[in-house]
């Protein structure tokens, strides 16, 4: 019988913040909730087409059973959560890789047209109370359902908070008052300095060669992603913040940051935000590895020292490699982590060696192409042992001239906007002459 699950209000999220989910990533738990979320969404959309009753439905509903008794099992409770664009599983972001990303939507989207935002369980779940809840997607069903279910279809231990709840707290979340916003940018700051701490480590343990697993990170990078959307300026604001003696951690953190304000601006998705990031946050991690004399060093490099440095993305690329697990993230990672130091293109000059046009030489990912923008802006706006930083409007300047074929020109012009600077830009005589060395 179904006597296990009900449908209620919002009493799991009461007196809680939506933007305070934040449990440790948890690898097996994350592959149960990828799982668990597959299920539902199949069997939402062959609810759609076929009847509950139909034999169809009975392999998916053990399946998902089986699935959910053991999150129970592990965990003593399963509470599934829809905020926003993601999936949180007793409070941890739910990471699904690419290609479900869609599917993620549809869910979500079925949920709440049926004014679902999450369900809870305390018990192991039957087959009877799954498909009894499954019925409230049918195509048949033009009701949404009461707390305790659909007439005749009663649940009993699993609850449903409503999502018109959840948004109503959501909305009142967004529309906090002063000293509250004022908590929140301090917030940020505890996340930014997480961050750098997080990268400290890890670099540490890429230098001793034993890699400590990254996805401790994700956390992290959601963090950052949900901040930029509320306060995009004080976010952007952080990434001034550079210590010479640990640039690259810095460096790397703000790279990662400036990834996300700008894949924003091109209408990526949070989930696409959160890839990105977490992508950035180690771009240069193989950097680490240099002799400190060549990452210091004044002057121009030996064809010795120019390999040294090139090997760099690779051994970032290796890292990433010795994690445990390969899934198409990880393989978008190894090409994006190897891609943002490929140029854009060829530069074609004239006469007096002046850019006239840029021939593209490959077809580079968005993610690169993105994270090589951020990364030369920070490397030229921070302070090196052979040179002082320049100034944001000449950073951009340089990019726009000197440095233009290694850009993708309609993404750089997009992020000169994202800085608040105009593209175009009348510099002095002087200024007009610098070079770029260093990066």
């Amino acid at each position: 019988m179904a006597d296990n699950l009900k449908i209620t209000q919002t009493q799991q999220t009461q007196g809680e913040s939506l933007g305070e989910y934040g449990r440790e990533h948890n690898e097996k738990l994350q592959n149960l909730s990828r799982s668990m979320l597959a299920g539902l969404y199949m069997l939402v959309r062959s609810v759609k087409m076929y009847d509950p009753e139909n034999a169809v439905f009975e392999k998916p509903l053990h399946q998902l059973q089986d699935i959910i008794n053991q999150i129970i099992g592990k965990e003593g409770r399963l509470e599934l959560t829809g905020v926003k664009d993601s999936f949180y599983l007793n409070g941890m972001l739910v990471k699904v890789d690419l290609n479900s990303i869609e599917n993620q939507r549809y869910l979500l989207s079925e949920l709440r047209a049926k004014d679902v935002g999450g369900i809870t369980l305390t018990k192991p779940v039957t087959v009877q109370e799954l498909k009894n809840f499954i019925w409230i997607f049918s195509k048949e069903q033009s009701a949404t359902s009461e707390e305790d279910g659909l007439q005749g279809r009663k649940l009993l231990n699993m609850r449903v908070a409503k999502f018109s709840k959840l948004k109503e707290k959501l909305n009142k979340d967004m529309d906090t008052p002063g000293d509250q916003k004022v908590d929140r940018k301090k917030y940020a700051m505890t996340v930014y300095a997480r961050a750098v701490f997080f990268l400290q480590k890890y670099l540490e343990s890429v230098r001793a060669g034993k890699p400590i697993g990254s996805s401790r990170a994700l956390r992290l990078v959601q963090d950052f992603v949900d901040i930029s959307f509320d306060q995009r300026t004080h976010f952007l604001g952080m990434t001034t913040q550079k210590r010479e003696e640990d640039y690259l951690v810095y460096h790397q953190v703000n790279v990662a940051l400036m990834c996300i304000v700008f894949g924003a601006e091109l209408g990526l998705t949070k989930p696409q935000l959160r890839d990105l990031g977490y992508i950035a946050l180690f771009h240069d991690a193989g950097m680490t590895t240099l002799p400190e004399e060549l990452a210091t060093k004044r002057g121009a490099l030996t064809a010795d020292e120019k390999t040294t440095v090139a090997r760099a993305p690779l051994i970032s690329v290796r890292n990433i490699l010795m994690e445990k697990g390969f899934s198409r993230s990880t393989l978008l990672r190894v090409v994006t982590t190897f891609e943002h130091k490929t140029d854009y293109g060829t530069a074609v000059r004239d006469a007096r060696g002046n850019i006239q046009m840029i021939i593209p030489k490959t077809n580079l990912g968005v993610y690169a192409k993105i994270i090589a923008i951020c990364d030369a802006y920070d490397a030229l706006t921070s302070r090196r042992p052979y040179r002082d930083a320049y100034g944001p409007e000449v950073a951009l300047m340089l990019m726009w001239t000197e440095m233009r074929q290694k850009f993708d020109p309609e993404l750089l012009s997009v992020f000169m906007r994202v800085m608040a600077i105009q593209p175009i830009k009348v510099l002095s005589r002087r200024q007009q002459q610098l070079s770029v060395s260093g990066l």
